[in-house]
């Protein structure tokens, strides 16, 4: 029995929303020509947990992990590529490009 509560709480710990750090915060989401200013840092890819409650849910939380992973980089911006999230049990993940723009 206490093996299948860890079974449950580990799964579920795939649940919280990915919090966006201070720095992340500062990221935004550009379009593609808008990219031409800025410099190219590098392809960014995350991926997620195993459990989401809705696919927007599932979206949010890679988007936040691309502008955390993007600001960890000393970019301000980045191009989504692919964002790719399903309702119920999935692998969300998300490529983006990332800028620093003036």
């Amino acid at each position: 029995m206490k093996t299948l509560i860890f079974v449950i709480a580990a799964l579920l710990a795939g649940c919280s929303a990915v919090p966006i750090t201070q720095e992340g915060m500062l990221v935004r989401q550009i379009q593609p020509n808008d990219s031409t200013t800025c410099k190219f840092i590098r392809v960014v890819e995350v991926s997620g947990g195993m459990f989401y409650s809705s696919v927007a849910e599932g979206r949010r939380d890679m988007l936040a992990k691309v502008r955390n992973e993007v600001a960890a980089l000393n970019g301000n911006a980045y191009v989504p590529t692919a964002v790719v999230a399903e309702h119920g049990i999935s692998l969300p993940y998300a490529q983006a490009d990332a800028y620093k723009c003036p």
